[in-house]
């Protein structure tokens, strides 16, 4: 055994020659090479065989547009020199695929400058070998293509006339495409009724990405998150709001588009509730409204107003209070409701996403506590376990509608 693998490192740490070629593209040289190793390999090493003549022969046949010399070099191995036959004038043309709107403009971008590229490759190759050649240079085509359009297959078109030559590349989408858009819009700021108008105009908005390489569109990420904003940025109820929009684009077959957008000054928002579990706790409907003074001060602070109505008695609850965002989605003051001049502190995380948690809680030292624990179903439900410290069953289930 020992012998046996002392051989087999001696074999495969032994240096290999090789065939050498000159005159030839860069990107052709690898084909070329193993179409002659390969027949070198096949002739066979006899003294009456003449094997540099043979394999000169064998490439004649094989590699039509070229003039073949055949020699040894240095290293005592065939060395082949590649003359063109003729000159061959190329041009070279770039048929975009038919997109629409801000998709056009990307892939102009993206193949700006890509026929000078491909022109580079063909300068010192004959027409006639594309022949034989046609294979390596889709190749060599396609390294530089998946890195501009990545997703998108190509064809080659080659008409050649006396001298000339003109090679035209067109473009359409490989699978997997984008077929359907997915928009969530989330705020704490905005009404559900004018989150929803936003969400279903996003769809059009972006509608140019349906049927295009999902690869090519998470290679535009940036700009297609970039065109969400401006989209919704335009919007009369974002303007009107001084709203800012982050956006987040999750390239796929069904793509989400996941917006989140908040104004900076304003909150405003209206629901309704309904309670289960808990006696003389009657459905209320509920209007609040915020007002930030970062803008003003530079300080973090939301002042607010809030009212709440049975649908029993229709007697109005009032609140008016303060908060400050201690860290991210989670707020923290004091407020005072009337009537009964009571005071509370108030705290609240929630992040305004759906198919999220959230949580709430206050506290009155006259009262006593207050608290719900919440999952948001969707733009407009929600539901939570709901703690009322103050009657006789304190646990109880609240469906919130907001409007």
């Amino acid at each position: 055994m020992l012998l046996e693998a002392a051989v087999l490192l001696l074999v495969f740490s032994a240096p290999c020659s090789a065939l050498s070629v000159s005159g030839l593209p860069e990107w052709l040289e690898p084909a070329v090479l193993r179409s002659l190793e390969a027949v070198w390999a096949e002739i066979p090493e006899t003294p009456n065989v003449d094997r540099e003549g043979t394999l000169g022969l064998v490439a004649h046949q094989l590699f039509a547009g070229y003039e073949i010399e055949t020699a040894r070099g240095n290293d005592g191995e065939p060395a082949l020199r590649f003359f063109p036959q003729g000159e061959t004038r190329w041009e070279v043309r770039v048929a975009q695929p038919d997109l629409r709107e801000m998709a056009a403009d990307w892939f102009s971008l993206d193949v700006q400058g890509l026929e000078s590229e491909v022109a580079a490759l063909l300068p010192a190759l004959p027409g006639a070998a594309l022949t034989w050649a046609d294979g390596a240079l889709k190749e060599a085509l396609a390294s530089l293509i998946r890195v501009r359009v990545p997703g998108w297959e190509f064809s080659v078109q080659i008409a050649l006339g006396s001298g000339d030559g003109t090679l035209t590349l067109s473009f359409h989408p490989g699978p997997p495409l984008v077929l359907a858009l997915n928009p969530t819009l989330s705020s704490r700021t905005i009404p559900v009724m004018f989150r929803s108008d936003l969400e279903a105009r996003l769809i059009p908005g972006l509608s140019p990405l349906i049927g295009l390489p999902v690869a090519w569109v998470g290679h535009h990420r940036a700009d297609v998150e970039k065109a969400a904003r401006a989209f919704l940025e335009d919007r009369h109820t974002v303007e009107n709001l001084r709203a800012e929009v982050d956006v987040t684009f999750l390239p796929g077959p069904v793509a989400g588009v996941d917006a989140r957008v908040d104004s900076s000054r304003f909150l405003f928002q209206v629901w309704m509730a309904a309670y289960a579990g808990l006696e003389d706790r009657y459905p209320e409907a509920g209007i609040f409204f915020g007002w930030n003074t970062a803008h003003l001060t530079g300080l973090n602070l939301e002042l607010y107003a809030e009212g709440i109505i049975p649908l029993d008695n229709f007697e109005w609850t009032r609140r008016l209070g303060i908060r400050t965002m201690l860290f991210r989605n989670f707020w923290a003051g004091v407020e005072m409701e009337w009537p009964g001049d009571n005071g509370f502190y108030r705290v609240q995380w929630d992040s305004g996403r759906v198919r999220r948690p959230y949580l709430s809680w206050r506290w009155s030292p006259d009262i006593g506590h207050e608290a719900a624990l919440g999952y948001r179903v969707d733009g407009h439900i929600s539901i939570e376990v709901y703690y009322d410290g103050t009657g006789s069953d304190k646990v109880g289930v609240r469906g919130l509608w907001s409007l």
